[in-house]
């Protein structure tokens, strides 16, 4: 062999190790870290991220693959928020009121009755969204989609027919605006997490709580407090993902994250609702349970107005007064 051909077949062998290396490094897939406080059994973590992520891993054949941690395995909603916008994990689900230590105007739909149920928030959604989603890339972070909760009433141990049913009654609520809610309505709000509520109740340090349908029966409150009245409120919950990771990908693999996305959402309301009818009728079979009319809350709803405003003064206060008083407008328009 003359030293050209052995310097050429150095040269080839050299190259075809560069392009296996390149080859091998184009095709590592992009693992997408997705936490949520929520427990496993929920829909969330049981239905819908699980359809997310499969669907995901499938039309970008293996391109991208998301890995589930629910139940806090490896954060909480709040520091799962932290990780997220300085990049130590790569996607999460909180509810939209999770993000109010970050920015009051993420805390609207922790109030009372401002939405009405899941359909009147998806009819407010996308102007909503347009608002929302400036202030989540301030904080490093795209919104990729929202999930529909379930509704939540109020449950104790007496049945609660009117606002004046509710005076004086020391109520449970779990966030700041929920408190504010009941507030106004002239109960004593007290703030206790979910899992200390059935031995509160049974103790009697509690006279009624705020929690959704589904948590009403799975967490077995019925056999504490037997008398439910609602739904008083809706939270929205929101599916993000880290900026910089998200630049990160391909435009094609972008794309079809948020084809996913719009799946995802349009089936969770679906879930939520079969979810929310079950329960309902579960309840019903071990208690009573008031659906408020649309004339009921129309009134109830009418009597929290000092507690939304309180609210944007909160947001004004903050220099997003105009963000505010818009997302206040769009509700009230597609109620």
């Amino acid at each position: 062999m003359t030293i050209k051909k052995f310097f050429l077949c150095v040269f080839v062998t050299a190259l075809t190790g560069v392009l296996m290396c390149i080859n091998v490094h184009a095709k590592k897939p992009a693992k997408l870290r997705y936490f949520t406080g929520m427990t496993a059994s929920h829909y969330f973590s049981a239905d819908l991220l699980p359809f997310f992520a499969s669907e995901v891993e499938k039309r970008t054949k293996g391109n991208v693959k998301v890995e589930l941690y629910p139940g806090g395995q490896l954060f909480g909603y709040r520091n799962g928020i932290d990780a997220t916008t300085m990049g130590a994990v790569e996607m999460g689900l909180t509810a939209l009121g999770h993000w109010g230590g970050h920015n009051p105007v993420f805390s609207f739909s922790d109030y009372f009755l401002l939405i009405d149920d899941m359909d009147h928030w998806f009819r407010a959604r996308d102007e909503v969204h347009s608002i929302l989603e400036p202030l989540f890339r301030k904080k490093d972070v795209k919104l990729l989609y929202y999930s529909a909760y379930g509704g939540n009433g109020i449950c104790g141990k007496v049945q609660i027919q009117s606002l004046d049913d509710i005076k004086g009654l020391k109520v449970r609520a779990p966030v700041p605006g929920a408190l504010a809610s009941l507030a106004a309505w002239g109960a004593t709000p007290i703030k206790i997490a979910s899992a200390e509520v059935y031995d509160a109740m049974g103790k009697g340090a509690i006279d009624a709580f705020s929690s959704s349908w589904g948590s009403m029966y799975s967490r077995k409150y019925y056999e504490v407090a037997k008398h439910a009245v609602g739904p008083i409120w809706w939270t929205v919950w929101v599916n993000f993902i880290n900026l910089d990771t998200w630049n990160s990908l391909s435009p094609e693999n972008q794309k079809i994250l948020m084809e996913v996305s719009r799946q995802t959402e349009k089936r969770s309301l679906g879930v939520m609702k079969a979810f929310d009818k079950k329960s309902l009728e579960k309840l019903g079979q071990v208690g009573t349970v008031k659906i408020l009319t649309s004339e009921e809350k129309q009134t109830w709803g009418n009597s929290l107005r000092p507690a939304y405003a309180a609210w944007i003064k909160k947001c004004a206060d903050k220099g997003y007064e105009k963000q505010a008083k818009e997302i206040l407008k769009v509700l009230d328009r597609t109620r």
